[in-house]
C-alpha cells in the first residue's frame, strides 16, 4: 500500500450516506452551534438544519454580539486639554457597523446570503452582499481590505452536497475565535422569534472578484526585469486544475490568465457550479475518488503541475508528474513543508524571526526545517481560527501556516486564512522556474529528505455515527506496542484525542487518533519521521498503517 494512499474504512452501521454528518446536528432536541469550521448541516426544516429561520436567527444573534463588543470598547481617560476629542472617544465608528456577506453554489446559498444581509441591514449595518457565488479567501480579503466590522461566507466548505454553512471572519479577517463562540452562542439563544427580526432590502454590491485576483497575482509578479524571463517559464509550463463544481473555477482561470500561464486546462466536466456534484461522490481533493478527472485530464495534456479545489476554493490540493510520466497529488504536509521554504526566507539574525505554524497533526518535518533555518516555529490545534493567532503572543510576524488537510495560508498579511487560489499560484510560479531549471518540485522535495531525513505519513478515516465512542476507545485503551515498538502515549490538548509516539533508533513513529471537527469521522493519522531512506519510511509506515487498522478493528 502506498504512503499516499488515503483508506476510508466505512462503519457498518453507516448504509445511507445523508447520516454521514457531525455528530452534534442528528440529534434533533439541539440546534445548531459553532464549532471547528462555523456551522454545517443538511439543508432542511428542523432546527438542527440550515434554513431561512435558522439563518435569520443566527445572523441576529451574530449582529447583536457584534453591537455588543463595539459598545464595549474603553472610553480612554481624558485629560482637560484634550476634551475636544470626547466625541471621538465616544463615537469612535465612522458611521455604522459595516459586513460584507458572500456564498457558495450549493443548494439554498443565495436565500440563505440574501437573508443574512437582509437582518444585517435590519439591525442597522451597512451591507455588502456579493452578486454571485464566489470563493471563500474573498471575504477575509474583503474585511481587511475595506476595513469591515466582519464577513459572513454561507458554504459546507468541501462537505457533501446535501450540508451548507455558515462561517463568521472577524474585522481582522481572521476565523472566529474559540474562546468567542460561548458569548455569541448566548446572543443567538437570546433571538426569541426570528420571524420578528427587522429585515432591510439589500441590493447586491459589485463584482469584487477581479480586485482580489488582481491583489493575488501581484504576488507572484515579477519586476521589470525579470519579466521577459518569467514570462517564457510561465508559457511553457502545462497545467490542469479542477474546481470540482464549486466557485474556484472563475477564480483560478482568471489569475492564471492575468499571471502569465497561457497552458492552464480546466477538468471541463467540474469546471462550472453544480450543487448536486455530479461527478464525484463527494468533493474533498484529498479523497481519491475526487481528483480521478483530473489524473485523466492531466494525462491527456501531458501536464506539469496539477491543482484541485475544493468547493468553496480555501483549500488546494496539488499534484505533480513522476519519474516515470505519470502523476500522483502530493500530501498536504509535502504541499506546505515544501511551499514553506519557498516563501519563507531563511532568517538572518536580524529582528524577530518569521514565525511558521502548523497544526499538532501535521508532519514533524516543518518543525525540524524551521530548526534548520532559525524559523520561529509554532503548533496549533487544528483548524485555521488556531493557526491564524499562533504569532499573536511572538515577537515576529506570522509569514506562513499551513495544515495537513491540503489547506495553506501563503500571504497572511492579505489573507489570513487558507487560501487555494493564491497556493495555485504561489506553487504553479514556482514549478516554472524550476521546469526552466531542469529540476522540479519532487527533486526539492528529495533535498529537503536528504538534509531532514525521510518522512513518509498516510490518513486512515473512520466514517460512523459516532466518532467520539471509536476516539474515546483509542484514549482509555491505548496500544502499548505496534511494530514491535514501545509506545508512549499522550492527550491532545482540549481533549481532542491522544497521541502514541515510538523510538526505532533514530526514527520516530507516531499515530494521532482524533475527532474530525467537521464530518461524522474519526481520524487517524500516521507518521514515520527521520528514517534513513525512503524504502525505510515507506516500509515502515506499511507496517504501522496495517497494524493501526487491526487495532481499530478490534475495539
Amino acid at each position: 500500500m502506498s504512503r499516499n494512499t488515503r483508506i476510508a474504512v466505512e462503519s457498518s452501521l453507516v448504509a445511507n450516506p445523508t447520516l454521514l454528518r457531525i455528530g452534534v446536528f442528528m440529534d434533533e432536541s439541539r440546534q445548531l452551534s459553532f464549532g471547528t469550521a462555523g456551522m454545517r448541516a443538511p439543508v432542511g426544516p428542523a432546527a438542527h438544519q440550515m434554513n431561512v429561520l435558522q439563518v435569520t436567527r443566527t445572523t441576529a444573534g451574530v449582529a447583536s454580539w457584534l453591537a455588543a463588543r463595539a459598545a464595549e470598547r474603553r472610553v480612554p481617560h481624558l485629560v482637560p486639554e484634550d476634551e475636544a476629542g470626547i466625541g471621538r472617544a465616544l463615537y469612535p465608528q465612522d458611521g455604522p457597523l459595516r459586513v460584507v456577506v458572500g456564498y457558495d453554489a450549493r443548494y439554498g446559498s443565495h436565500t440563505f446570503a440574501a437573508t443574512t444581509a437582509e437582518v444585517f441591514a435590519g439591525a442597522g449595518f451597512e451591507v455588502m452582499l456579493l452578486p454571485t457565488p464566489g470563493p471563500t479567501p474573498l471575504i477575509p480579503w474583503l474585511v481587511q481590505n475595506r476595513r469591515m466590522d466582519a464577513g459572513v461566507q454561507i458554504t459546507a466548505s468541501h462537505n457533501g452536497a446535501a450540508d451548507n454553512g455558515y462561517k463568521v471572519f472577524l474585522a481582522n479577517g481572521r476565523q472566529l475565535y474559540s474562546e468567542m463562540e460561548a458569548d455569541l452562542e448566548s446572543h443567538i439563544q437570546a433571538v426569541e422569534d426570528p420571524v420578528q427580526a427587522p429585515r432591510v432590502t439589500v441590493r447586491p454590491a459589485g463584482d469584487q472578484l477581479r480586485r482580489y485576483i488582481d491583489e493575488i497575482v501581484s504576488l507572484v509578479t515579477p519586476g521589470q526585469a525579470d519579466l521577459l524571463r518569467v514570462n517564457s517559464e510561465r508559457a511553457n509550463l502545462r497545467i490542469v486544475y479542477t474546481a470540482l463544481h464549486g466557485v474556484g473555477g472563475r477564480a483560478m482561470s482568471n489569475a492564471f490568465q492575468f499571471a502569465g500561464f497561457p497552458l492552464a486546462h480546466p477538468v471541463r466536466e467540474q469546471q462550472h457550479p453544480d450543487p448536486t456534484f455530479p461527478t464525484v461522490p463527494f468533493p474533498n481533493p484529498e479523497e481519491p475518488s475526487a481528483i480521478e478527472l483530473l489524473l485523466a485530464r492531466a494525462a491527456e495534456e501531458d501536464a506539469d503541475i496539477l491543482f484541485a479545489l475544493d468547493p468553496d476554493a480555501d483549500r488546494c490540493a496539488v499534484g505533480i508528474r513522476t519519474p516515470d510520466g505519470g502523476h500522483r497529488m502530493l500530501t498536504g504536509d509535502e504541499t506546505g513543508t515544501l511551499l514553506a521554504t519557498r516563501i519563507v526566507p531563511e532568517w538572518d539574525g536580524r529582528g524577530a524571526p518569521p514565525v511558521v505554524a502548523t497544526t499538532v497533526v501535521s508532519s514533524q518535518l516543518l518543525r525540524v526545517i524551521a530548526e534548520d533555518r532559525g524559523w520561529d516555529y509554532q503548533e496549533t490545534l487544528t483548524g485555521f481560527k488556531h493557526l491564524s493567532r499562533a504569532a499573536d503572543d511572538r515577537p515576529g510576524r506570522l509569514a506562513f501556516a499551513y495544515e495537513e488537510a491540503v489547506g495553506t495560508c501563503p500571504a497572511p498579511d492579505i489573507v489570513p486564512d487558507k487560501d487555494g487560489i493564491a497556493t495555485a499560484l504561489f506553487t504553479a510560479a514556482w514549478a516554472a522556474e524550476l521546469k526552466s531549471a531542469g529540476v522540479s518540485l519532487q527533486d526539492r522535495l528529495d533535498e529537503l529528505y536528504r538534509r531532514h531525513g525521510y518522512f513518509a505519513s498516510t490518513q486512515v478515516a473512520v466514517r460512523t455515527t459516532s466518532p467520539r465512542e471509536l476516539v474515546d476507545a483509542w484514549c482509555t485503551t491505548p496500544p502499548t506496542e505496534l511494530i514491535g515498538v514501545a509506545l508512549d502515549s499522550s492527550a491532545l490538548p482540549e481533549n481532542q484525542g491522544v497521541v502514541l509516539r515510538g523510538y526505532l533508533g533514530g526514527t520516530q513513529l507516531r499515530v494521532i487518533v482524533r475527532v474530525s471537527g467537521t464530518e461524522a469521522k474519526a481520524k487517524i493519522y500516521i507518521e514515520i519521521a527521520q528514517a534513513n531512506s525512503h524504502a525505510e519510511a515507506t516500509q515502515l509506515l506499511e507496517k504501522l498503517q496495517d497494524e493501526v487498522e487491526d487495532w481499530g478493528r478490534s475495539l
